[in-house]
């Protein structure tokens, strides 16, 4: 099986459930270690395994990367999102800002890559 077959036999199997819930929003939601804990069960059953690299592009700009690889022969294939980093974000210290980016960032990349369905989002709605 090539790894283009991997991946889309994973995107059409691959769920992951919003089982976060945003009391301010009141809506369900969920993350990058939601998603990437979804995905183990591929990584033996497939021979791949997946990794989310981030680049500070500058000017509070995070771009995140998601990719899968094939251990057979070391193909891979790539995802990636661009999130801007809101410094002047109340409440939150500069290293939870860009927490915060980066999260949401691997997120949609992995979302990208998986070709996660977040229609339902409140993102998607407000």
């Amino acid at each position: 099986m090539t790894i283009n077959q991997k991946l889309a036999t994973i995107q059409t199997k691959f769920k992951s459930k919003k089982s976060r819930f945003n009391s301010f929003g009141k809506y369900y939601f969920r993350s990058a270690e939601d998603i990437l804990e979804a995905l183990k069960p591929y990584n033996e059953k497939y021979n791949v395994y997946f990794k989310v690299d981030e680049n500070y592009l500058g000017d509070a700009i995070i771009e995140s990367t998601a990719t899968i690889v094939d251990a057979d022969g070391a193909m891979e294939i790539t995802a990636s999102a661009i999130v801007g980093v809101d410094l002047n974000q109340k409440g939150m210290q500069t290293p939870q800002q860009f927490g915060s980016a980066s999260s949401y960032g691997k997120k949609y990349a992995l979302g990208n890559l998986f070709l996660i369905d977040d229609t339902q989002d409140s993102d998607a709605t407000n």
